[in-house]
């Protein structure tokens, strides 16, 4: 009878919503993922700190780019603005 191969401890993984964060971020230009964004890498960030997971920088990049489309969308909301 054959043995199976040791199995290799990879550790926790890459938190899920981290990546979710991270998604939401880049297509923020729609409006609503802008607000899921920062939803799901909260609840990231706290699993992440339970956990041990990685997925940090994904839920800072999220952040910052959903940043930035904010700042895109006040520019341009400022631009449609009629002035007196």
């Amino acid at each position: 009878m054959e043995q199976a191969p040791p199995q290799q401890y990879t550790g926790p993984g890459r938190n899920g919503w981290a990546v979710a964060c991270f998604v939401c971020g880049l297509v923020g230009i729609l409006g609503f993922p802008i607000m899921l964004c920062w939803i799901f890498g909260f609840i990231a960030l706290v699993q992440i700190t339970r956990t041990g997971q990685t997925g940090r920088l994904l839920v800072r990049l999220g952040f910052s780019a959903s940043g930035i489309w904010i700042l895109i969308i006040i520019a341009k909301a400022a631009q449609l603005t009629p002035t007196l």
